[in-house]
């Protein structure tokens, strides 16, 4: 009888540990060495507006008009581009995440910027 146990109690910690493994394994898969998420690497930035779809739209809405979650209205936001580009990159306290890991470069967060402020126009 408690060889039985031993051998259901060995089994239930080798289903753990494999269990664990796998979970590891496509846990850590979609992240890069700094443990910031990878959307796709490619050497060519990505433009402005499929940055923009990504990363913003479900919150602000395609036109910069949705608000979901307490977000900005950016249709009607009257920010300078330095508020925006410190609001893309370090978020803010009512939920906006920063994307100071993830939109890296220079030129990316630029161009986004300027599609946030072209958001107004379209009013």
């Amino acid at each position: 009888m408690a060889v039985q146990k031993f051998r259901s109690d060995n089994m239930v910690l080798k289903t753990l540990a494999f269990s664990s493994a796998i979970f590891l394994f496509f846990a850590c898969s979609g992240t890069s060495e700094s443990g910031s998420y990878v959307e796709e690497e490619t050497s060519e930035p990505m433009d402005a507006k499929s940055l923009y779809v990504l990363h913003c739209e479900s919150c602000h809405g395609l036109d910069g008009d949705k608000g979901t979650s307490d977000a900005a209205k950016l249709s009607e936001s009257t920010l300078d581009d330095g508020a925006i580009r410190h609001m893309i990159l370090n978020g803010n306290d009512k939920g906006m995440m920063p994307y100071k890991d993830i939109i890296t470069g220079k030129g990316e967060v630029n161009s986004l910027v300027d599609y946030v402020k072209s958001l107004r126009e379209k009013k």
